[in-house]
């Protein structure tokens, strides 16, 4: 597992163009697989508007299935809180939803990335679901291993929030927990797929991380993946006392970084205070994973 910290540099430009929010499918900049396949980012936004929830679907094209998620709050503000980000069943397209907390009222939008490939082992959707608790896990079936992540929580959001999507030991399982009050229910997506060569590495965890301070909103990206390397699934974390969650997980247009936002959750007019977990002074940081890999199909 490669690491770095990224507050040891200026990132504002990578922060721009991973979390950018252009509608379309993007290719990578860089040769196709082997097989002359590459993996496509394909993104779709909602209108903006005042509205108190919001619903946007990224469609794969053509055969291609959908081998990671990705999510975006725009203008959010830490009013706004996202409830899924989660592929269907035939893993063919990925739908967020996000939902003002009360008393936001600007306009704001959300985004949906689906990152689209081929494969002659074609990937498979594991989902676990849990009532009324704050972590929930799955694991992939059998000899697959991970590719990418999704979640879903019901419940009031002026309490509750998502602040983990994490992969587990051995690029196997996904973990995601909700901060402040308990959700009444909480579910754990992986995308998951057998390695095709089986004697290959089936995925790399690069991770980056932000400072620990008491500034909001934190935006992190990861270092650009090497040669026929792209980047799939997308996991971040936030750490802190304080009612922190995460607002973006972000795949680049060109798939080689990956990139996420936490925000901390606004004192509406008309809300509930954001309950925390513990007594904390606002500080913070926030970790994002990439999941690379290389020639599979």
């Amino acid at each position: 597992m490669r690491t770095m910290d990224i507050a040891r540099r200026t990132v504002a430009g990578a922060v721009a163009v991973v979390l950018g929010t252009a509608a379309g499918a993007a290719a990578p900049d860089r040769p196709a697989h082997a097989g002359g396949h590459a993996p496509v980012r394909v993104e779709e936004a909602s209108e903006s508007d005042g509205s108190g929830i919001k619903v946007v679907t990224a469609t794969c094209p053509g055969a291609r299935s959908v081998f990671a998620a990705g999510a975006r709050i725009v203008n959010g503000n830490g009013g706004v809180v996202l409830t899924a980000m989660e592929p269907d069943a035939e893993l063919t397209t990925v739908t967020v939803t996000a939902k003002a907390r009360t008393g936001h009222a600007s306009a704001w939008s959300v985004v949906a990335y689906a990152t689209c490939d081929w494969s002659t082992s074609p990937p498979v959707r594991a989902r676990t679901t849990v009532e009324s608790e704050s972590t929930a896990e799955v694991s992939c079936p059998g000899s697959t291993r991970l590719f990418g992540t999704g979640f879903r929580f019901e419940g009031p959001v002026d309490q509750t929030y998502v602040d983990e999507v994490g992969f587990g030991p051995g690029l196997r399982t996904v973990r995601v927990h909700a901060g402040g009050t308990e959700p009444e229910s909480l579910t754990a997506v992986g995308i998951c797929k057998e390695p095709t060569q089986p004697t290959g590495p089936p995925g790399e965890r690069v991770e980056a991380a932000s400072g620990y301070d008491g500034t909001w909103p934190k935006t992190v990206v990861t270092a650009e993946a090497g040669p026929d390397v792209h980047v799939y699934g997308v996991g971040a974390r936030v750490t802190g006392a304080g009612p922190f969650f995460l607002s973006a997980l972000v795949p680049s247009p060109n798939l080689r970084q990956a990139g996420a936002e936490a925000v901390r959750a606004s004192q509406l007019p008309g809300s509930p205070a954001a309950r925390t977990d513990g007594e904390g002074d606002g500080e913070g940081s926030l970790a994002v994973a990439a999941l690379e890999s290389a020639v599979f199909h």
